[in-house]
């Protein structure tokens, strides 16, 4: 973009940059959404992308964060479910949540710079779509008035527990997918066929690694049980006390399963751009 090429002519454009990433990583932390190390995290994810992809990377990092952010915070104040005591992390976003959401970005990024196959660019989009996806499809489908129901069994589950699905969380999945590819495609591609072949990779593989984080969420993901409350629970400790594992395998709990996912995402949209 003419942005792009004026910005990075600039004399000294690398710490300009550095000083804007490093704004937006100090805010993320004094706002609580990030820890040190998730400010760490979110700083390397990205200075990199924007350094090699230009602006329109930031751009879409900045709509992902954003947007969850805000959609976490009204999901907050409307539900009627106590996620804390079930969700093994709640509040800040450390330096593996980060990581479990934009590693692959990063990669595709890097990849980019190596190779300069826009195929890279739709990875990079993909990633960040399935992030928001997800994050969608948990704030919104929680507020769902219907109780959800099981992606494997179809059987009723209680609210916030991973790989329970609802009508309204579906939809808000691919909304989120959708915009992502909106935003990617158009800060990376000019109107056209190939904008909209990218746009529809990214929202495909998005949703794709959505579904397949609920998936795993109910069949792989460790959960556990409280005797205590009576409920089924990520957290394998509460109140110093060790609970006994109700399903899943111990060491794989919500960050390895977002990371899959987006992993899984990320792939699968680089090989239909490699493909289409």
């Amino acid at each position: 973009s003419h942005f792009d090429r004026w910005f990075f002519a600039l004399p000294g454009a690398i710490w300009i940059l550095t000083a804007i990433m490093a704004l937006i990583a100090v805010g993320s932390y004094f706002t609580g959404q990030l820890t040190v190390g998730g400010s760490i995290g979110a700083f390397v994810v990205g200075f990199f992308p924007t350094w090699i992809l230009g602006f329109g990377s930031l751009v879409t990092l900045m709509f992902f964060f954003i947007a969850t952010g805000i959609l976490s915070k009204i999901s907050k104040q409307l539900r009627q479910v106590d996620v804390e005591k079930i969700h093994q992390k709640v509040g800040r976003r450390d330096l593996f949540q980060v990581l479990a959401n934009g590693l692959m970005a990063l990669i595709g990024a890097l990849l980019f710079a190596w190779s300069q196959q826009s195929a890279y660019l739709i990875m990079f989009g993909a990633a960040i779509g399935e992030a928001a996806s997800d994050s969608f499809a948990s704030e919104v489908g929680i507020l769902s008035k219907q109780k959800p129901i099981s992606i494997i069994t179809g059987r009723p589950m209680d609210r916030g527990l991973s790989g329970a699905i609802s009508p309204l969380g579906l939809v808000a999945a691919l909304l989120g997918a959708l915009l992502v590819g909106l935003v990617a495609s158009s800060s990376f591609f000019e109107l056209g066929t190939q904008a909209i072949r990218a746009t529809s990779t990214i929202t495909l593989a998005s949703l794709f690694g959505c579904l397949l984080d609920s998936v795993l969420g109910i069949t792989l993901q460790a959960h556990y049980w409280d005797e205590t409350s009576k409920r089924v629970t990520e957290k394998p400790v509460i109140d110093n006390r060790a609970l006994p594992l109700e399903r899943g395998v111990r060491w794989i709990d919500n960050d390895m399963v977002n990371f899959i996912s987006n992993i899984s995402a990320a792939l699968l949209a680089l090989g239909l751009a490699m493909i289409i």
